[in-house]
């Protein structure tokens, strides 16, 4: 059952009025749990006041505490269980209380995020410490138990609030292969939010991408999608893509313009986003055409090294690899180019246009894009004057 909803309207003076409405909830336990003054060697408290007193802090600040969700409710009571899981709660345990959020969850890109990463050469690469750390740390939302609701809602406070704060999201969603909250931040939304901190005078991350609560993020993407986004079907992608259908993409635009509407007329909503479906394309074009310079360069065996002359690459062997799951070592001067111009320059363009940031859209993304694309024709020049000598 949805716990709680944005209700948005526009108002005349065109900043967000909004109200965070609680919805039905299931009846409270009447049992009264335990605090450290109870402690005793049968119940949880008695260690964890003691061990981890900043763990039960969190828990007693939590709505949890509030309805009488007690440690085994979550964690069951079985020690043995819980030391493997390291303590952590899958999704389907929070699923017996709130079943509509798990299903949307579900259906979203977050829960594809650890079979996708787990199965990346990139990951592959790496020390078992990089891989926990410097991959996992973000994409283990979608981790192998069914997720991890924790992973924005924070282990143990379990808040509403704090997933719903865009520095949550910030956690994940920044860098220049998905640029999403420092474009934001840029853009007119975040300014006015950062002025205010009032997701009522300025949409958030969770005002546009999980309206109403709606725990489907992916909701409303068109060409936008994770990744390198999305080309529509027929089209052809100059890298690994996601394909939507023009049927999907119509719906999941009316959707997002929807949203858009409780601020701005739907025509400068459509406009605006018609205008970052244009980068997005034209972003495309350029990356389609510094991936034939790199197959040209391939083909006539000019790429110094060759794949065949290299460590085998984990998934792909000696084959050529352009997009996907490319690594950033192991490669030609080319390659490194490319990989630079399609993971950043590209990603920079287009998640700038869609989350309204000038700045990430030119400076520091098509502009980028250009001058990588610049610096591979050169490369390219190089390599086949070389060879004629």
């Amino acid at each position: 059952m949805k716990v709680a909803g944005w209700i948005l309207a526009a108002v005349a003076t065109g900043v967000l009025a909004g109200t965070w409405i609680p919805r039905a909830r299931a009846p409270a336990k009447t049992a009264v749990l335990p605090g450290p003054e109870d402690a005793t060697e049968g119940n949880c408290v008695a260690c964890h006041a003691k061990r981890q007193p900043g763990l039960l802090a969190q828990w007693n600040a939590s709505e949890h505490a509030r309805k009488a969700v007690a440690c085994e409710d979550c964690h069951g009571d079985d020690h043995e269980a819980i030391f493997r899981a390291e303590g952590r709660v899958a999704a389907k345990m929070c699923q017996g209380c709130h079943e509509e959020e798990t299903l949307e969850f579900k259906r979203s890109v977050h829960a594809l995020a650890f079979r996708d990463a787990a199965g990346n050469a990139r990951l592959m690469a790496q020390i078992p410490a990089m891989q926990r750390r410097g991959c996992m740390g973000c994409h283990d939302i979608g981790g192998p138990r069914g997720g991890r609701c924790n992973a924005c809602h924070g282990a143990h406070r379990y808040s509403a609030s704090d997933a719903r704060a865009p520095e949550s999201c910030g956690g994940c969603h920044r860098g220049p292969d998905h640029p999403h909250i420092e474009a934001w931040e840029a853009s007119r939304h975040g300014v006015v939010y950062a002025e205010t901190h009032d997701a009522r005078q300025a949409p958030t991350c969770a005002t546009c991408h999980m309206a109403g609560g709606n725990h489907d993020v992916s909701a409303g993407l068109t060409l936008g999608k994770a990744g390198s986004g999305a080309v529509l079907e027929g089209e052809t992608a100059p890298i690994t893509m996601h394909r939507i259908s023009r049927e999907e993409a119509v719906k999941q635009r009316t959707y997002m313009v929807e949203i858009c509407k409780r601020c701005h007329t739907a025509r400068t909503a459509r406009r605006d986003l018609e205008d970052a479906d244009a980068i997005k394309r034209e972003a495309d074009r350029l990356v389609g055409e510094a991936a034939s310079i790199v197959k040209g360069l391939y083909r006539d065996k000019l790429l110094d090294p060759m794949p065949e002359e290299r460590v085998a690459h984990p998934t792909a062997g000696h084959a050529l690899v352009l997009g996907g799951p490319m690594l950033y070592e192991n490669q030609s001067n080319a390659e490194r180019i490319f990989f630079d111009l399609a993971k950043f320059g590209h990603a920079i363009t287009f998640k700038g246009a869609y989350h309204q940031s000038p700045d990430h859209t030119h400076w520091l993304g098509i502009a980028r894009l250009k001058a990588s694309l610049e610096e591979l024709r050169a490369e390219d020049r190089r390599l086949r004057g070389a060879a004629k000598r």
